[in-house]
């Protein structure tokens, strides 16, 4: 008797299994968007913020917490820093602890006594209480518009000063900057405690 060719002392031959194509990653990014069983796309790389550069970083390193809005006001993008045209609401509102709050204590100082000189003039002449107030918010508008460039110079005093101690080093720079500059909120709350403080005094002493 003839053998079936498909027969083998083994058993009977096992039919040929055709190949599954393999699955290319690309096809995820050109299957029919409306499938729901389409697996997402990978996000792109989002794009890191340019650090700064130039003067600008060396304005930010001394201005600290906020130094967007200063770079704003003062137009440090145009080229050229100016303060002109600017209000400063902190400055109007509590000038002297502001001035402190950002470590302009010279400036702090000569507006301070400036008040107490007015404060004492205006006992000892007698002013009445509506030209006192006029005059007190003559003095907080007077903060308010020169704030900005007041701020300014002081930044720009501290990072020549800066340059002056650390030479082409730039990170000795960066380190001066970042020392001499900021905020110093611990000085400002202690101003702030005696301005009360002595508003209250003269309440009493006024009753």
């Amino acid at each position: 008797a003839e053998l079936d060719p498909s027969v083998t002392p083994m058993g009977p031959t096992p039919p040929p299994v055709e190949p599954v194509p393999a699955t290319i990653a690309s096809d995820a990014q050109t299957a029919d968007p409306s499938d729901p069983y389409r697996a997402p796309a990978a996000s792109p790389v989002a794009a890191t913020t340019p650090e700064l550069e130039g003067d600008i970083a060396l304005y930010a390193a001394v201005v600290g917490g906020n130094f967007p809005i200063y770079r704003q006001r003062w137009g440090l993008d145009q080229g050229v820093a100016d303060g002109n045209g600017t209000w400063h609401w902190p400055a109007f509102l509590i000038g002297v602890i502001w001035m402190v709050y950002r470590r302009m204590y010279r400036l702090a100082a000569i507006w301070a006594g400036m008040l107490v000189f007015f404060s004492i003039a205006e006992a000892l002449l007698d002013v009445p209480e509506a030209v006192s107030m006029v005059i007190t918010l003559v003095i907080n508008i007077t903060a308010a518009v020169y704030a900005n460039r007041w701020y300014l110079a002081h930044c720009q005093r501290e990072i020549a000063r800066a340059r002056a101690l650390a030479g082409d080093d730039a990170t000795r720079l960066r380190s001066e900057l970042a020392e001499r500059g900021d905020t110093n909120a611990v000085a400002a709350a202690m101003v702030a405690i005696v301005v009360i403080a002595v508003m209250f005094v003269g309440q009493a002493m006024a009753g």
